[in-house]
């Protein structure tokens, strides 16, 4: 289940929290070239200065990189410019989305410039989650000082100092209003100074009995106020106003969410004295206020291992590994992410793009970062200095946790099973889950822990949320006795040993509320591991995403499943001989993809259960009635493996309660009545890219006999398997758009597999179905079977022979399960262990399901499927 490609595929796409950066440039101003060159993209300087920015190292490397996003043929900058004013003239908004793909929410720091730019809130549409401000204190400070300028009433320069007292009592009372007001606002999550660029960052840390100095040098800056821009840059009161925000936020401590400092340190343009924009100047300001979090921005660069030390040895310091990128050589980025990790806890590491003006300034920074993190964790993995575990931990914590918990955002990001880590991976990632789903769902008030058998029944176990939390914390673990490998519907037991247990480890990412049932609820799946932590070998979870990323890992075959729900709603009825209660069809007058006045009267139900499931984030692509008497259909998207049979078992649970709340009885039933048509579980399954799908599909047909052990795992499933009734008929073959064909190819790398119903477990159907085209990709199996346009049933032996077709369907679960039984290779790959228990359960599950009569056999799957 770990993996270097999962690694890098984290890294590459976990959504992120852009800590600091700025506003985007309005489309009117987004090609002046003139007065926002576009060299500032890869450099500080300016002027003069930045004509020789188009010789350097991240100048060559950001063009090259443009041009893959202009679509431009060539990296000739000229040519940029002219691909991205088409772009800008076309569709500013395109540009700017595509340049923030990935980011979950951004923190602006708004006060940068007025002009030329968008609103905070404006930047929304591009992100995940709301913008958030960060309020730059000397921006403050100059817009209370230009207030009182214009009130008139400011006294000469050659005036008495004692005559900008009361000046002075007014300012600093309008400016502690300003920032309290910020730290009372819930758009704002924290605060700047910018004092590195004003007098540097050796700030007084205390306050002087002689409050002289300050009084003169804020008569200084209010002096010059009158006659120019006001523009705070006097030591003494620079340094005050740092000081009194630190108090401000002292005071707030418990009042208010967590609002941080960010300092701006090292880098930055020919204002800044680069001697005082060193972060260790800052230490004993730090060491006063220790209950205030302060950020050193831009990767103090060249400052790194400065600001390194201070957020070792101090709890409330966090380095920020922005602006860097993609401001310095692919080697420098190297360089500085590696001097930071040097001592710094990874969870006090913070990603920033300094994104401004240029939607390009964040799509650059933030491909160069996660490719040199990607880069820098795998070598560090392959060292050994850290475990893929500890490295994927690393990894979502400074693109996202660590964000997220100091500014208090409590965002909630959905991740796919594969990437949030089906092994537990990330203990406090997920309580981030658990916190931000409890906040979003108060009344909420127990977790069901569940899981899947082998006769695909759902099991579970319910706790309240304080004690789920500390099994989300890993403070208590969960155990299940192994009779369950070998348990049936009826909890008798098939063989095996009622000795020795499992634990329950719950995947956060599939954490979704109870729906359309009286209980104040939420379900979540787990995975299965041993006494010593180690993924189970019989869990059909930790089988599936092992198979997904064995794909992944050894061909770059990423594979994804969405499913067809098919069910027919029965409603209760009473034989009035004997009293007893069955189920029967809820619509005769009832076709295909039609609306017959019958079936008119199940709308309200079949939109409350499209509604229903859009409210736990299940979105149906679409629905309509299917052939059987009240037999519909709902097709969920295509996704990751183990998510898209996560959002399987979940649609199925809310589709079934919905139901029952309509006094309805929704079944999975293979084949509820013998006189139409029976009842599937579709799978689309596509590979990407296509270019092994041949091998890919050739393992699946050789393997196909044994697949079906899972695919169609009851003795009831093969009664559907019929020629001639769009069922995928009775041989082993495939077809590019034929339903009666097993396999229907729908494009290249996607196939949907008809011989699949509802009685399976979805992660092993699913797992066979990988574990076979794994098998013919590494063998480079020829595909022998040809193309088949007709049901291979009404074909002659010799017609079939001409199409590679030899072989047929097994008619039963028994045949099925002999075919797997002899299959070595399957069986390896699936899990030895795994398969023998799943045989033994099966068979015994049959002899029972044999001895009953064919009326109590249909009523007992009824009432379980």
């Amino acid at each position: 289940m770990d993996s270097l490609s999962s690694l890098r595929q984290l890294i590459q796409t976990h959504p992120l929290i852009d800590n600091h950066a700025h506003n985007i440039l309005s489309a009117a101003a987004a090609s002046d070239y003139t007065k926002y060159p576009l060299e500032q993209i890869v450099s500080e300087a300016q002027g003069v200065a930045l004509i020789n920015a188009t010789s350097t190292l991240p100048f060559h490397r950001a063009a090259e990189q443009l041009a893959s996003l202009y679509q431009c043929p060539s990296s000739d900058w000229d040519q940029l410019k002219a691909s991205r004013d088409q772009l800008v003239q076309r569709d500013y908004e395109s540009l700017i989305r595509q340049c923030l793909e990935g980011t979950h929410v951004l923190l602006l720091d708004d006060l940068l410039t007025d002009q030329d730019v968008e609103s905070f809130d404006w930047h929304d549409r591009f992100t995940a989650s709301r913008t958030k401000r960060i309020v730059r204190i000397e921006a403050l400070a100059a817009c209370v000082l230009s207030a009182t300028v214009r009130k008139g009433s400011v006294p000469s320069q050659t005036a008495d100092i004692s005559g900008f007292r009361a000046l002075w009592e007014s300012f600093s009372q309008d400016f502690s209003l300003q920032i309290s007001d910020a730290i009372d606002d819930p758009a704002v999550v924290g605060f700047k100074s910018v004092i590195c660029y004003r007098t540097g960052l050796d700030v007084q840390p205390t306050e002087d009995d002689d409050t002289e100095p300050l009084l003169r040098s804020f008569a200084r800056t209010i002096s010059a106020a009158t006659v120019s821009t006001p523009r705070v840059e006097d030591k003494p009161l620079n340094d005050w106003l740092v000081r009194q925000t630190l108090n401000l936020l002292k005071s707030a401590k418990t009042t208010q969410p967590n609002k941080p400092l960010q300092l701006h340190t090292g880098l930055g343009d020919n204002d800044i004295n680069l001697l005082r924009s060193n972060p260790a100047h800052l230490q004993s300001l730090i060491a006063q206020y220790p209950e205030v979090d302060f950020v050193l921005l831009h990767s103090s660069y060249p400052y790194t291992r400065e600001a390194g030390y201070l957020a070792c040895v101090y709890p409330n310091v966090y380095l920020d590994l922005g602006e860097v990128f993609p401001m310095v050589s692919r080697d420098a980025q190297e360089s500085i992410i590696r001097e930071s990790l040097e001592i710094v806890p990874t969870t006090r590491l913070l990603w920033s793009t300094d994104g401004h003006f240029f939607p390009e300034t964040f799509w650059l920074a933030n491909k160069q970062f996660r490719n040199v993190l990607e880069k820098i964790f795998v070598d560090y993995v392959r060292n050994g200095d850290f475990t893929i575990k500890q490295a994927k931990r690393a990894a979502i914590d400074v693109l996202f946790y660590n964000s997220n918990r100091l500014y208090d955002l409590k965002e909630q990001v959905k991740i796919d099973s594969s990437l949030s880590v089906a092994n537990s991976l990330f203990s406090t990632s997920e309580v981030d889950l658990l916190q931000a789903f409890i906040q979003s769902n108060p009344d909420v008030k127990y977790i069901w822990m569940q899981f899947v058998d082998y006769t695909a029944t759902i099991r579970l176990r319910m706790f309240p949320v304080l004690e789920f939390a500390k099994i989300a914390r890993k403070q208590r673990r969960i155990g299940v006795c192994m009779a369950l490998l070998w348990m049936m519907q009826d909890d008798s037991v098939a063989g095996g040993s009622s000795t020795g247990q499992f634990y329950m480890i719950p995947d956060l990412s599939s954490l979704r509320r109870n729906i359309a049932m009286s209980s104040r609820s939420a379900t979540v799946m787990t995975w299965w591991k041993t006494e010593d932590g180690e993924p189970l070998e019989e869990c059909p979870r930790t089988t599936l995403l092992s198979l997904t990323n064995k794909l992944q890992d050894e061909f770059g075959i990423k594979a994804a499943c969405g499913f067809e729900i098919e069910v027919v709603f029965l409603k209760p009825t009473t034989d009035p001989s004997t009293g007893e209660e069955d189920w029967g069809a809820t619509t005769t007058n009832h076709s295909w993809s039609q609306m017959t006045r019958e079936t008119r009267t199940m709308l309200p139900l079949l939109e409350e259960i499209v509604e229903t499931l859009a409210s736990v984030d299940i979105h149906l692509e679409q629905f309509h009635a299917e052939s059987s008497p009240g037999q519909f259909e709902f097709i969920l998207p295509p996704e990751s493996p183990v998510t898209a049979v996560d959002t399987l078992i979940k649609a199925r649970q809310v589709i079934t309660c919905v139901a029952e709340q309509h006094g309805l009885r929704a079944t999975l039933h293979p084949r509820p009545y013998p006189f139409a048509a029976g009842t599937a579980s579709h799978a689309h399954v596509s590979i990407s890219p296509p270019t092994k799908e041949a091998s890919f599909l050739a393992g699946v047909l050789h393997h196909y006999q044994s697949i079906v052990a899972f695919t169609l795992s009851g003795d009831t499933s093969y009664e559907r398997v019929k020629s001639g009734i769009w069922s995928g008929s009775e041989w082993v073959t495939w077809g590019t758009q034929n339903r009666e064909a097993p396999i229907r190819k729908i494009s290249p790398g996607h196939w949907e597999i008809k011989s699949l119903d509802g009685l399976a477990n979805m992660y092993l159907a699913m797992s066979a179905f990988l574990a076979a085209g794994y098998s013919g990709v590494k063998e480079d199996r020829p595909l022998t079977v040809k193309d088949c346009g007709y049901d291979a049933a009404t074909l002659s032996d010799a017609e079939r022979s001409t199409l590679g077709i030899t072989t047929k369907l097994p008619t039963s679960l028994s045949q099925s399960l002999d075919a797997l039984a002899s299959n070595k290779p399957l069986q390896e790959l699936l899990g030895l262990n795994l398969v023998k228990n799943y045989t033994m359960v099966k068979r015994a599950e049959s002899e029972k399901l044999n001895a009953m009569d064919e009326k109590t056999r249909r009523k007992w799957l009824v009432e379980r499927y």
